[in-house]
């Protein structure tokens, strides 16, 4: 469990998350939404330990690891996919080259894993991001606006990979400002000006 307790959170003077009080359990999909700049994506940040609270607690009741999508993804676009993909491995070292393979697979990215990622389209590049989410198996997965630009027959596989990895007892939080109706949501959470309306 991840616990946010009466959090607020203020950069440069500005409030962008005020007396959140949330919690989220595994084996549990939330959905996060709300117009742009509402705080969706400081609260992935603050959710995930690269912010701190100025005021309030987060809580973990053990240590997780992260998969983590917000804002725009990073890749060196000069380089292949596989490139990319095991540079980023080689940061925890936990997976091999086969592994990356079989995500990449899952992806519908296999057959593009030599190809530079300047060539990839945005949805390509969307589901690139969503293949180094995923990879490293871990055990809570953020994800800020991941369906962008991605066709419908990828998003039902998307969809599915997603209910997958909740039957695994994963933690999953999904930031979006649309409708997501294929989607099975425990727990939907509306936000307004960095606070919660809706729960």
């Amino acid at each position: 469990m991840i616990k946010l307790d009466n959090v607020t959170k203020v950069i440069n003077k500005k409030t962008v998350l005020k007396d959140i009080k949330l919690s989220f359990d595994k084996g549990k999909i939330y959905l996060l939404t709300g117009h742009n700049g509402c705080g969706k994506t400081m609260l992935l940040r603050l959710i995930c330990g690269l912010i701190s609270p100025d005021e309030g607690k987060r809580i973990e009741d053990e240590e997780y690891k992260y998969g983590v999508i917000i804002e725009n993804p990073s890749f060196f676009t000069q380089e292949t996919a596989m490139y990319n993909l095991k540079y980023l491995a080689t940061i925890n070292n936990l997976i091999s080259k086969d592994d990356i393979e079989v995500w990449l697979n899952k992806f519908n990215l296999l057959e593009h894993k030599a190809d530079k990622v300047k060539t990839f389209s945005l949805g390509m590049k969307q589901r690139l991001s969503l293949c180094q989410a995923f990879m490293e198996n871990p055990d809570v997965l953020l994800l800020d606006e991941p369906f962008n630009a991605i066709d419908e027959e990828n998003l039902m596989i998307i969809y599915k990979l997603i209910e997958e990895e909740k039957k695994k007892g994963k933690l999953i939080v999904i930031a979006s400002h649309s409708n997501l109706n294929d989607i099975k949501f425990d727990e939907i959470i509306k936000m307004r000006n960095g606070t919660i309306v809706v729960k």
